[in-house]
C-alpha cells in the first residue's frame, strides 16, 4: 500500500495526483440554513395588487385613448353600428306605421319632417330625444313624446297650445296662448272671435284674467277686448262698447260683486260708457253723454228723446285699433 504523502500548506493536506480532493464535512452545527423570507403583510398584498391592476388600466387606457385620437375607435363603432341597423332591418325593425295623437293645429306632413323618419327607415337608428327636441321647436307644440312601439310602429304624442287671446301691439295682432306664449302664426284672421288684449306684459298676465273672468262665465263671454294698464291691473271692454276698471288688487272680489250686481239691476243694459269698481266700498259709473238732438231750443237735456251710443265692434285682425283701448292704456 502506497501511502499518503501530506504537505502542510497552511490550509489543508494535499493529495497526490491522480485522486481527487476530500472536502472535510462541517459539523451540523455550522451548516449555512438558508434564510427564510419575512411573509408579506396585508397592506403589502394589497399595493401590490393595486399597481399591478394600475398598469394594467394604464396599458388598456393608453390603448383606447390611441383608438380614439387615430379614428380606429369611431370608425370601427360606426361599422358595429351599421351591421347592426343592417341586420334589424332584415328582421323587419323599420317604421311602417307612424302614429300621431293630440294633433289639431299642426299638420302630419309637419310632425313627419320634424321627426326625420320616413317609411322604411331603421326604426332603431332614430334619435328619439333629437326628434322629441324637433317637435317641440314646431309654433303650436308645447310638449311632445317619441316612442318606439317595435317592430314598426313610431307612436307621438303631442300637447299644443291653446289659443287664448289676439294682442294687439302697434297696429299688429299676435296669436297669444294660455300660458302666455305669443304663437309665430300666420293666417290668424280665423280667430278673430277670440278676445283682444292691449299693452305691456299683456300675454303673460292674460291667462289670469281670463281664469278670473271664467268664474262669472255668463258676464265673462261678453268681455270683448282687456288694456293691461301700467302692467298692474285692467280695463275691460264689453260686446255693447261699456268699459269696466277692474282694481289692481282683489280684482276678483271686485268682479264677483259686479257680477251680482248685474244680475240684479241689469247695468250693462242701461245708457252706462264706464263702470268704475276699483274701490272696494262702492261702484262708480258714467251714464252716456245725450246727443245734440236729445236737447231742446233751451240747450236743456231733454231725457225722454235721450239715444244710446253707437256699440264700437271689437277689433279684429287687420282693423285699426279701437280708440276707447287706446284711450285707456293712458291711466293709472
Amino acid at each position: 500500500m502506497r501511502r499518503l504523502r501530506t504537505a502542510h500548506a497552511g490550509t489543508g493536506a494535499m493529495m497526490p495526483q491522480g485522486h481527487t480532493m476530500l472536502r472535510k464535512r462541517q459539523p451540523a452545527h455550522l451548516q449555512r440554513v438558508p434564510a427564510r423570507r419575512r411573509p408579506r403583510s396585508l397592506v403589502e398584498r394589497i399595493l401590490i395588487g393595486a399597481g399591478i391592476s394600475l398598469g394594467i388600466l394604464s396599458g388598456l387606457g393608453g390603448a383606447a385613448y390611441w383608438g380614439l385620437s387615430s379614428g380606429w375607435g369611431d370608425y370601427l363603432m360606426a361599422r358595429a353600428g351599421q351591421r347592426l341597423v343592417a341586420a334589424t332591418m332584415a328582421a323587419g325593425y323599420r317604421i311602417e306605421t307612424l302614429a300621431v295623437e293630440g294633433r289639431r293645429e299642426t299638420s302630419k306632413n309637419d310632425v313627419a319632417l320634424a321627426l326625420g323618419a320616413l317609411r322604411g327607415d331603421p326604426i332603431l337608428a332614430l334619435d328619439l330625444e333629437a326628434a322629441r327636441q324637433r317637435l317641440v321647436d314646431l309654433p303650436w307644440i308645447t310638449a311632445a313624446v317619441v316612442e318606439r312601439q317595435l317592430p314598426d310602429t313610431l307612436h307621438v304624442v303631442l300637447t299644443e297650445a291653446e289659443p287664448l287671446a289676439l294682442w294687439q301691439r302697434q297696429g299688429v295682432f299676435h296669436l297669444v296662448s294660455r300660458d302666455g306664449a305669443v304663437l309665430a302664426i300666420e293666417g290668424i284672421g280665423r280667430f278673430s272671435h277670440l278676445p283682444v288684449i292691449v299693452g305691456d306684459g299683456a300675454p303673460q298676465a292674460a291667462g289670469e284674467l281670463f281664469t278670473l273672468l271664467g268664474a262669472e262665465p255668463d258676464l265673462g263671454k261678453r268681455i270683448t277686448a282687456a288694456v293691461y294698464v301700467g302692467q298692474r291691473r285692467w280695463n275691460l271692454r264689453t260686446d255693447n262698447g261699456v268699459d269696466i276698471k277692474l282694481p289692481e288688487l282683489d280684482a276678483a272680489a271686485a268682479w264677483s260683486r259686479f257680477a251680482a250686481l248685474e244680475r240684479q239691476q241689469n247695468l250693462l243694459d242701461k245708457d252706462i260708457t264706464v263702470i268704475d269698481l276699483r274701490q272696494s266700498d262702492k261702484l262708480v259709473v258714467r251714464q252716456a253723454p245725450l246727443p245734440p238732438a236729445a236737447t231742446d231750443q233751451d240747450g236743456k237735456a231733454n231725457p225722454a228723446d235721450g239715444v244710446a251710443p253707437a256699440v264700437t265692434p271689437a277689433a279684429t285682425p287687420g282693423a285699426a285699433p279701437k280708440p276707447a283701448a287706446q284711450g285707456a292704456s293712458n291711466e293709472t
